[in-house]
């Protein structure tokens, strides 16, 4: 049998998610075909066609469009027509960036963090998270971004050292 360098086997195996999402959804969640295709880049990958589950170790940084995500390990899951659906994401800490037009880039970061490209589209951090744009900060226990509502709601932990603290800083003319 013949061995292929690692390189080639990741290579092949991100190939196969790709073709595995064929039509990617749209940022509000709505099936798209011209919504940006999801790239991955990561020290390994196993991906499971028959189940629509990826998982992906060491460095992974996942694209889309104007998201970026960062961890150590990553588990993608595509619905039943191969469009993502969500990822989860572990790292020291993962990381989330959204690129936008009109605003300050917005950033999070947490130990644990799930992402739903659908239904409707929302960050969850998780085991003690930062959510932050411009001057503006959040954090606590549990954070929920939804980016297409421009909500976020934030959860405290058991203890007093865990409470949810939010930072506003006025607009200037």
């Amino acid at each position: 049998m013949m061995r292929l360098h690692p390189e080639y086997r990741l290579t092949g195996a991100i190939l196969c998610l790709l073709i595995g999402l064929p039509v990617a959804h749209g940022q509000d969640g709505t099936n798209d075909a011209s919504a940006p295709p999801v790239e991955l880049i990561a020290d390994s990958a196993e991906v499971d066609d028959a189940r629509g589950i990826s998982v992906y170790r060491g460095e992974v940084v996942l694209t889309r469009g104007r998201l970026r995500i960062e961890g150590d390990v990553m588990h993608v899951y595509a619905d039943d027509d191969g469009r993502l659906e969500r990822v989860t994401v572990d790292g020291a800490p993962a990381t989330y960036r959204e690129t936008l037009a009109d605003a300050a880039t917005r950033h999070a970061e947490a130990p644990r963090m799930e992402y739903f490209a659908i239904g409707p589209e929302r960050l969850i951090l998780r085991q003690g998270g930062r959510l932050w744009q411009g001057d503006n900060t959040v954090t606590g226990r549990v954070i929920t971004h939804y980016p297409q509502a421009g909500r976020t709601v934030a959860e405290s932990g058991d203890d007093d050292a865990e409470r949810v603290n939010v930072t506003v800083t006025p607009a200037t003319d």
